[in-house]
């Protein structure tokens, strides 16, 4: 459906009808010619049954050029200027062990995989209470196990990130875990979009969800930690670890890897053992990366008022030549 910068500019096409009729009034003949016969009954001619042709051709010449100046679009879509946005990605780790139901949330236990699911939803979507959503962010989602997958690349929400987020997963090949080459996919996608769009995000957020080491990555986590700092991205890295696993930092080393990320990136670390503390550290996220209230732009989808401008001067060009040569009135 088409929709206009400018709408009120549509008002103009109420004038049209009166116009139209201003330009049939008649005229006071140049010639009178008496005789016995009445005009009405001779046949008509050609020019004489498309006379009102050039006046036609004006009125929608006319239209055409108000619908033009009313900015039209066509399959209009938000836009992000992502100079004014901030971008994050999700990483998310769909191992086996995130299958394990060991995480406490809501009152029972769950698998990690679908506290994450929803708490990872409520943070870019919303809650209606304490996480307002992401919506004026810039969001991509990646998963990864053995090797990692662009569920969504870098866009901003809309009714197709709820089905991503909610069916979050890899399916087979899970049994590996690369986190860094998770991390510097994250990070290239980032440099690739501000590449192409010749701007810099306003802030650049990587939020790592995992709950085990990095054990298949062709780029190890300290490289991807070079990457993702050079390329200005922050790394919020959150370990996942339920309740009866231990779960304190000097005997996990995936944790020490995952503090270093944070550090190198002037993001954060956090440990979290059940849904409580992982919807506490989203909330931290959120009050860390805030967001810019700002106005919507619109692509114009397909430029529309360069196709309307020039129908309608070809319209008034041909009335032009109509009314100078085959319809042309003396006077």
């Amino acid at each position: 459906m088409p929709q206009f910068e400018w709408p009120a500019v549509l008002l103009a096409l109420l004038a049209l009808p009166f116009l139209g009729r201003l330009g049939r009034r008649g005229r006071a003949p140049a010639l009178r010619i008496t005789g016995a016969v009445d005009p009405a009954v001779l046949p008509r001619s050609a020019r004489q049954r498309w006379v009102r042709l050039p006046a036609a051709l004006r009125m929608a010449a006319l239209a055409l050029l108000i619908c033009a100046l009313a900015g039209p679009r066509w399959n209009g879509r938000h836009v992000p200027e992502i100079s004014k946005t901030i971008g994050i990605q999700l990483v998310v780790d769909c191992s086996g062990s995130m299958n394990e139901t060991d995480m406490l949330f809501e009152g029972r236990l769950r698998s990690r995989m679908d506290v994450v699911r929803q708490l990872s939803r409520d943070f870019v979507l919303g809650n209606g209470a304490d996480l307002k959503g992401r919506m004026e962010d810039t969001i991509g989602v990646i998963a990864f196990a053995e090797f990692p997958v662009t569920l969504r690349p870098l866009m901003l929400p809309d009714r197709a990130m709820g089905p991503v987020l909610e069916h979050i997963g890899l399916g087979s090949n899970t049994e590996g875990t690369s986190i860094g080459d998770a991390v510097a996919m994250a990070a290239a996608r980032f440099h690739q979009a501000e590449t192409t769009a010749g701007e810099s995000f306003r802030s650049k957020a990587i939020v790592l969800l995992t709950d085990g080491d990095d054990n298949s990555s062709k780029i190890s986590v300290e490289r991807a930690g070079v990457l993702a700092q050079q390329w200005g991205v922050r790394i919020y890295a959150i370990a996942i670890r339920p309740s009866r696993q231990v779960a304190m930092r000097g005997a996990d080393p995936a944790m020490e890897a995952l503090d270093s990320l944070a550090q190198q990136t002037g993001g954060l670390a956090r440990l979290v053992t059940d849904g409580y503390s992982l919807q506490t550290v989203y909330r931290e996220i959120d009050g860390l990366e805030r967001s810019e209230r700002r106005q919507p732009r619109y692509s114009a989808g397909w430029q529309w008022i360069y196709a309307l401008t020039t129908a309608g001067l070809s319209l008034l060009v041909a009335e032009i030549v109509l009314t100078q040569t085959w319809l042309r009135r003396i006077p």
